[in-house]
């Protein structure tokens, strides 16, 4: 490693900053390396003070693989692959109510994202952070028994979970409900996963988007799902990042979820990057 170039641990739970990179510049294979080792040992990896412009970004993006484009929120013009996630001018925007809630990205989708890049373009005056928790440390914290009884589950993941009962009750509630469930139909995903490259167990279900477990009935499956949100809450787990202007996050979308702080009250505006992933196993 270069004596510029730094790896600093951002928590014990996950998280490291990689210190003295330039991601304005064509990422060679040694530094490719890095990151990628890095990511696969933290699970998210930060790095501060890239004054980078979007084509840079989606540059460097690419180099993990083939970059999405979002089946459902605005990207940016010219730029298909970056969604602009831009707040209102006194705080939270409309798509940032499911941001505020624990969750994995797109996991309504047969094939989830491997993980997504988030740059900070404005940053309010206070407030605004990100937290993550790694979910194969909150697995590894499980009795072997609670592990053997998850591992044999599937859960359904839908994207109308999303929805508020005002919102399908409102003036054609029900027809843009309908509409997003043929659109994106529910999937199944096995609730513990295993991550691709790693071999890491992960607990893989959210509150975002998770319906229910097969095979249990809807108190069962409540009950269940609720005692591991509970489990996944515990601090322990968990990282909280402090944005500044022209800071990146890059988090593994199989491994980790994530929860926008909505505290804030001034203009927040974020380039987010998409990156394909594979069928969870």
């Amino acid at each position: 490693m270069d004596n510029k170039i730094k790896i600093k641990p951002y928590t014990g739970a996950l998280g490291a900053e990689i210190l003295g990179i330039d991601l304005s510049k064509k990422l060679s294979k040694k530094y490719f390396n890095l990151i990628k080792n890095t990511l696969n040992e933290y699970h998210v990896v930060f790095f501060r003070e890239q004054d980078i412009n979007p084509t840079q970004l989606v540059k460097f993006g690419q180099n993990f693989g083939t970059l999405e484009t979002h089946p459902l929120i605005p990207t940016l013009k010219d730029y298909p692959e970056i969604i602009e996630l831009k707040s209102a001018e006194d705080g939270p925007g409309p798509y940032a109510r499911n941001s505020r809630i624990w969750h994995s990205d797109m996991t309504y989708t047969k094939i989830p994202p491997m993980g997504a890049i988030l740059k900070a373009e404005t940053i309010p005056e206070s407030g605004g952070n990100t937290m993550f928790l790694n979910a194969s440390l909150a697995y590894n914290q499980l009795s072997k028994k609670m592990k053997a009884f998850l591992s044999k589950l599937k859960a359904v993941h839908s994207i109308v979970m999303t929805n508020t009962k005002d919102e399908i009750l409102s003036e054609n509630g029900l027809l843009r409900f309908a509409k997003m469930q043929k659109a994106l139909p529910p999937v199944e995903h096995p609730l513990i996963r295993t991550h691709p490259e790693t071999g890491k167990k992960c607990i893989y279900v959210n509150e975002a988007f998770t319906s229910h477990i097969i095979g249990l009935n809807r108190n069962e499956s409540d009950s269940i799902l609720n005692f591991i949100y509970k489990h996944l809450h515990n601090p322990d787990f968990q990282c909280r990042f402090i944005w500044e202007k022209n800071s990146i996050a890059f988090w593994d979308n199989r491994i980790t979820q994530h929860f926008a702080v909505g505290d804030y009250d001034t203009k927040r505006v974020m380039h987010r990057l998409t990156i394909e992933g594979t069928k969870p196993n």
